[in-house]
């Protein structure tokens, strides 16, 4: 009786140490005129699962993304150091465009987020714009219309008779449409000039959005990239997008 339960035990688990893509992923082939519709549709079906995150396909939560640490360096007059770092609403993006060309191993995304809302823990010194600054505390940021683009070039491997495919950082490329940023305690308790120093920073947002983009950048591209980098590792081509 013991040797019936361990067999079925063993084999339970070989079962679940080679098991495929999960069951609610629609399986899309790669020779399918329509490859790319069928990607959109696994991505419909997965947005709903987002927030809480899917480990099976390491898509972290996503609402809010948690994000260690981002550092924005601009040149030697100043930096910015944000911490424990909360993105709201990063599982509603849209999909704008999506290529994906297996043969060739190149992958383009083109996506928008209508909303961001980003708090982190700062700490700034530096010269920003005609501001003086040195402090720390919480930060709070609404972003609108951020379009990210990412290409992705990938190089095929072989491991254990299956074809995988390392992905790398072909071209990134972030747009911000408005940003509004509340910085706490950038002078400590004295609140009217906490006050009047983020009026000033958001008077003239159009000089912070272009030293805040990289950062955006740096942190969109990164998820995106460690994700697929993640999935392919794990699945390999022929599970991802079986031929026939």
């Amino acid at each position: 009786m013991w040797k019936v339960i361990l067999s079925c035990l063993l084999i339970f688990i070989q079962d679940a140490s080679t098991k495929g893509l999960p069951s609610f992923i629609k399986l899309c082939h790669r020779n399918d005129p329509n490859l790319l519709k069928c990607i959109v549709e696994n991505l419909e079906i997965i947005r709903p699962k987002m927030k809480n995150g899917i480990p099976e396909l390491f898509i972290p939560p996503m609402n809010p993304l948690v994000i260690p640490q981002a550092t924005l360096n601009s040149g030697a007059n100043f930096k910015a150091t944000f911490k424990d770092i909360l993105m709201y609403h990063a599982d509603e993006f849209k999909l704008e465009d999506f290529t994906v060309d297996l043969n060739n191993y190149h992958i383009e995304i083109k996506m928008m987020f209508p909303e961001l809302r980003i708090k982190s823990d700062y700490n700034i010194k530096g010269r920003l714009l005609v501001l003086n600054l040195d402090g720390k505390g919480p930060a709070d940021g609404n972003y609108t219309n951020v379009q990210c683009y990412v290409a992705l070039k990938g190089n095929p491997f072989n491991k254990k008779g299956k074809e995988y495919v390392r992905w790398e950082k072909e071209k990134i490329d972030i747009n911000i449409g408005k940003i509004n940023l509340i910085f706490e305690r950038l002078f400590g308790d004295n609140t009217a000039l906490n006050d009047q120093t983020n009026r000033v920073i958001n008077q003239n947002i159009d000089g912070i959005i272009e030293e805040l983009e990289p950062v955006i950048q740096e942190v969109v591209s990164n998820f995106v990239f460690n994700l697929i980098n993640r999935l392919f590792a794990k699945y390999s081509i022929s599970e991802l997008f079986p031929s026939t």
